[in-house]
């Protein structure tokens, strides 16, 4: 399993599971390590995210929690819960399939600066928000046209545009298994925005295979999309004479999770040439990498007990 990037205007961290060396990549040098500890018997910090003030990182947990690192004195405390059903007693440390309703499942997080806002998604509760100072969440939507999400994943903000992208990538996912989920072929992901100040979700994209992460170009024009079940990654178009059509933007020989921005780049035909290997601290599985101030912060959807910390 790699971390891979490439060269151009835009830059991107791409989350590989199951990948196998690039032919014309460079292989980065290994990075200082260090592991930030969950709470105990707290697994599957799925995704990190940093408010405008710099504080975090915030990660989202398979117990139904989004925490809050507070230093290495204090470590990771609550900071929101998405399942207005949640209780501490039944939820705090679980790891239980069956408890999705019950506790929640946030995945992706993104802050909106303007409001200072976290943008929450989870598994069965949709697209939610939750202000500075944390609490359970409020659902914003849950599905569209009066079809539920199926699985709510990654999102990213348009900070200018007041809006936030995001995919449901597909019953499939609720199976949790990956070996499953790779082989199945499904093609019933979608792909939405949602307007922030119109509160209004609209499907961009539909019949996506395993769409798993988006991440917007830094001029806006488009939105790249990972699709784990096609490995592959599409292009998205907002802006110019391409608006509003999709295409295929690079074909990968492992299967995609996460995509992030980076200050690294990637070239125009979307040609790997800078990977990162990661598995000797991860010989299973990770889902998404987080740049921050020259530091990468690592999440796993599965068993990982810390969120780890590359450039220390």
């Amino acid at each position: 399993m790699q971390i891979i990037t490439s060269i151009n205007m835009i830059g991107i961290f791409l989350v590989l599971i199951f990948s196998s060396s690039f032919a014309y990549s460079t292989q980065l040098p290994p990075l200082p390590f260090k592991k930030l500890q969950l709470p105990l018997q707290t697994v599957g910090p799925d995704s990190t995210a940093f408010d405008l003030k710099g504080n975090g990182p915030y990660t989202s947990v398979a117990d139904g929690r989004v925490l809050k690192y507070q230093g290495p004195n204090i470590g990771f405390i609550d900071f929101a819960t998405t399942s207005p059903l949640r209780t501490k007693e039944v939820c705090d440390g679980t790891n239980d399939p069956n408890l999705l309703i019950t506790c929640g499942r946030p995945l992706g997080l993104g802050f909106y600066h303007k409001t200072g806002d976290l943008y929450i998604t989870d598994i069965n509760y949709g697209l939610l928000s939750v202000g500075p100072n944390g609490g359970l969440a409020t659902q914003l939507v849950s599905g569209i046209n009066g079809v539920p999400f199926a699985f709510a994943d990654s999102l990213d903000i348009d900070q200018t545009g007041e809006v936030i992208y995001f995919v449901d990538s597909g019953s499939i996912f609720r199976t949790r298994d990956i070996n499953l989920i790779l082989q199945s072929g499904y093609r019933t992901g979608r792909f939405f925005k949602y307007n922030i100040r119109t509160k209004q979700v609209t499907l961009l994209l539909s019949e996506l295979s395993g769409p798993a992460g988006v991440a917007l170009s830094l001029d806006g024009s488009y939105v790249l999309i990972t699709e784990i079940i096609a490995s592959r990654i599409r292009r998205f178009w907002l802006k110019g004479p391409k608006a509003n059509s999709a295409e295929i933007f690079a074909n990968l020989t492992g299967h995609p999770d996460n995509i992030k921005r980076t200050i690294l780049r990637i070239d125009v035909l979307g040609n790997v040439v800078v990977s990162l290997n990661i598995t000797a601290q991860y010989p299973n599985s990770f889902s998404e990498v987080q740049e921050y101030f020259g530091r990468l912060y690592i999440g796993s959807f599965f068993l990982e007990y810390f969120v780890g910390v590359y450039g220390v």
